[in-house]
């Protein structure tokens, strides 16, 4: 018997979550947020709104990164 077939190889073994990986996943989600908050500024900003677009962009941003989120975790 060769040492080779009693190896596990990665694919064998459950990926366990490491606590980076939280941390990943919130710093993507404040960062969608930040940055599309940002770019709804912008654009009340360079439009002349009040606060129209600031809102839409928090939404898509949020949206967004849930759904990298969730991209995200679900691969193989």
């Amino acid at each position: 018997m060769s040492s080779e077939a009693a190896r596990k190889t990665e694919a064998d073994v459950p990926s366990v979550p490491r606590e980076s990986d939280g941390w990943a996943l919130f710093s993507t989600l404040l960062a969608g947020v930040l940055v599309w908050s940002g770019i709804g500024w912008g654009l009340d900003h360079l439009l002349g709104f009040q606060a129209l677009f600031l809102p839409i962009g928090a939404v898509l941003g949020l949206v967004g990164a849930i759904w990298l989120i969730v991209a995200k975790t679900r691969q193989v």
